[in-house]
């Protein structure tokens, strides 16, 4: 249960672009400070921000380094409570200078709008490692998930090899980018690009939002991400070929 518990907070977090992150007031001494951010996260579950200098949670973070981020599963209708949050508590400091580069590549590939942030108000990458994780899946489905049931596998590809991968599917194999996307979340348009690849899954950017797409099965390396996206593809192909014939009958 514990094992599925984890699972189920990863792919929240996975699944969402937006958190609410707290830190702890550098003016208002002992006071905790709410804010609202984008994030990615790596293969190992960390979540990573990238904050102006001049924010406040910034210089918050930078005398204090304690940070808790909430996700949620926000209601459309109905009781807010019943709906699934994470809460990742833990430490935040710069990523270091050897991987800023890349990682900062791979931020904007999953969020081009930041691209524009390079020239303003001294933006950095920041990382938080996890501590612990408070998941809450609904009335009576709580758990503390710590932090080795939280970390997973690294995969024995680099950023460097990820980008790679991704640049092959979209100058490729954008069909495939295309057919997966309406698959696993039901949207057909034509301009569908790959960002990112993680261990259990990838990232597919359409109409300036990004969808999750979760693998059958945690891959640790290269050959295991072609055969998920092959299966993927044909899976498409192969709904895409029933839906036609249905129609014909």
């Amino acid at each position: 249960m514990r094992e599925q518990a984890a699972f189920e907070a990863r792919t929240l977090v996975r699944q969402s672009n937006v958190c609410v992150i707290s830190t702890i007031s550098k003016n208002l001494a002992g006071y905790p400070f709410g804010s609202v951010s984008p994030f990615m996260s790596d293969n190992e579950g960390r979540l990573v921000f990238y904050i102006a200098g001049i924010a406040q949670h910034s210089r918050n973070l930078s005398e204090n380094s304690k940070m808790c981020a909430t996700v949620f599963d926000a209601a459309e209708q109905g009781d807010q409570n019943a709906h699934a949050r994470v809460t990742l508590v833990g430490d935040a400091a710069p990523v270091p200078s050897a991987e800023q580069d890349a990682l900062l590549a791979r931020y904007e590939r999953q969020y081009p709008e930041a691209i524009s942030y390079r020239q303003a108000h001294d933006f950095k990458l920041w990382r938080m490692e996890i501590k612990r994780v408070r998941y809450i899946g609904g009335f009576g489905h709580i758990f503390w998930i710590e932090k080795d049931e939280w970390r997973q596998a690294q995969p024995q590809w680099d950023l460097n090899d990820e980008a790679n991968m991704v640049n092959h599917m979209n100058d490729d194999h954008s069909d495939a980018n295309r057919l997966i996307l309406k698959l696993t979340h039901g949207i057909d348009t034509s301009n569908v690009t790959m960002t990112t690849i993680v261990s259990d899954g990838c990232y597919l950017r359409a109409n300036e939002k990004n969808y999750y797409v979760q693998f059958e099965k945690l891959c640790l390396d290269s050959t295991c991400v072609r055969k998920e996206l092959v299966r993927l593809t044909k899976a498409a192909r192969e709904l895409l070929i029933d839906n036609k014939a249905s129609k014909n009958v």
